[in-house]
């Protein structure tokens, strides 16, 4: 192998390490990250959370589309202002309520019914460069699922402390049926982000630059790095692909079978689960399961 590819195999293995990272701190502080360009249904709510200080400052220099799958009336808007600050602008809807409830009769308190617990999300963050010119600047963005009530991440954040993590992923290990189905969970999310995708950013993704041009290669390079992320990363970030080629390469060890992805973050697990819809195809997050029991066992005066 060149030095040249192995230059290559380290750069692109170091962008992969870095887009792990974010997205596992998105799932577990949300409020740090991507929100509204879009006017904000009250201004007064945006600066009392100190993100929604931050994100106006940043909002001067940014500008990003809407999600195209955006489905977010104006009373969810000032819940989802109330609980973050900010309004994230590739939501695509509220996937998950307190009490499951699907009104819109919205109470952000910790014993409010309908508030929002976790919305869905865009697989693209879309940032307006150049409005006259029509530049866009695409950024992956896998966490499909994520929380936003407050009171929600800080009970999971109690229970994460508490060891549930490491106790989770060994009852994965321990159980062969278990193992495969956290497998299929994985992919049924990755699978399910990619349908998301509108045709034109999913042909998008998928097009092959033919032109030798440098700077072509290295933008083309950049979208192959986001599609493969897009459309192989389960939840909290796990590559199942690339997990299960090296599972399948140490296929002669006893235990291999029950090599199964890392837990990671229970907030992001969470959110998948409440997001999932009853009597649907996909295998039901059973992390996400397990933290839902948790949280009414261990927080019964928390409404969820």
């Amino acid at each position: 192998m060149t030095l040249s590819n192995n230059t290559t195999m380290l750069m692109m293995l170091f962008s992969s390490i870095l887009w792990i990272s974010a997205n596992a701190y998105y799932h577990c502080y949300p409020a740090a990250f991507a929100a509204s360009s879009s006017p904000s249904p009250t201004q007064a709510g945006e600066a009392e959370h100190s993100s929604g200080r931050r994100w106006k400052n940043r909002r001067k220099r940014q500008t990003f589309l809407p999600s195209p799958a955006r489905q977010v009336t104006p009373e969810e808007e000032a819940a989802l202002l109330d609980q973050l600050g900010y309004v994230p602008p590739n939501i695509c809807s509220i996937s998950a309520r307190s009490g499951n409830a699907t009104n819109s009769a919205i109470d952000t308190s910790s014993k409010g019914i309908g508030r929002p617990i976790a919305i869905q999300s865009y697989p693209l963050l879309v940032q307006i460069v150049n409005k006259e010119e029509n530049k866009h600047n695409q950024t992956p963005f896998p966490t499909m699922y994520w929380l936003t009530c407050h009171h929600v991440s800080k009970a999971i954040s109690e229970i994460e402390r508490n060891g549930y993590v490491r106790k989770f992923q060994s009852r994965l290990e321990d159980d062969a049926s278990l193992a495969k189905e956290w497998w299929q969970c994985h992919e049924d999310y990755a699978a399910e982000r990619w349908e998301l995708l509108s045709d034109s950013d999913r042909e998008w993704l998928l097009s092959t630059n033919q032109l030798d041009e440098e700077d072509n290669n290295s933008e083309q390079r950049k979208v192959d790095s986001m599609r493969e992320m897009i459309q192989y990363s389960g939840v909290a970030g796990t590559d199942h692909r690339r997990l299960r080629e090296n599972t399948d390469e140490d296929d002669k060890n006893e235990d291999s079978s029950l090599y199964v992805p890392s837990v990671k973050c229970l907030h992001s697990h969470y959110a998948h689960y409440r997001s999932q819809k009853e009597g649907g195809s996909a295998v039901i997050n059973i992390v996400g399961k397990w933290t839902h029991e948790l949280l009414i066992e261990e927080f019964p005066d928390l409404i969820i």
